[in-house]
Parts: structure tokens; C-alpha cells; sequence
């Protein structure tokens, strides 16, 4: 997803499979998370705990892109 992108699910961790950065999740009760996404890890299970099934989708919405530290190099400080 790009930034500032929002897509509806019934599955937040299908949907976001897959993808790095920072995503703001509000559930179908109004309820809303920050879920943070790293390249090399995943979700394995994310399961609605309501009493009755989740007939309401989910809004996931790219709230940041990840910061990157390649291509940067340590300076040795002068002695």
C-alpha cells in the first residue's frame, strides 16, 4: 500500500501481508490500532474476539512508510 492509502477487510492480517510500515486499523466498532509492519515478519494469527461474527469490514489505512538505514554509513569520529 502507498501512503495515506486505506482498503477495507474482513482479514487485517491478510491484507497486510506482505507490507512494511506503520497502519492505523479501526474495527467495525469504532475501536482503532496502530499496527506496525516489518519486512522479514508476519502475522501469523489475527482473529476478531467479538461475540458474534464479524459481519462489519475492518478500515486499514498506511499511516507511515518505513524509515530506511541502507545506504548510510558510520563515521569514525576523529581522534
Amino acid at each position: 500500500m502507498k501512503l495515506n492509502d486505506s482498503i477495507s477487510t474482513y482479514d487485517v492480517a491478510e491484507a497486510l501481508q506482505g507490507e512494511i510500515g506503520k497502519f492505523e486499523v479501526t474495527s467495525p466498532t469504532g475501536e482503532r490500532y496502530f499496527v506496525t509492519c516489518q519486512s522479514g515478519h508476519s502475522i501469523v494469527s489475527l482473529e476478531w474476539a467479538g461475540d458474534e461474527p464479524n459481519s462489519q469490514p475492518f478500515l486499514v489505512r498506511k499511516v507511515a512508510q518505513p524509515t530506511s538505514t541502507e545506504g548510510r554509513t558510520k563515521r569514525a569520529a576523529a581522534v
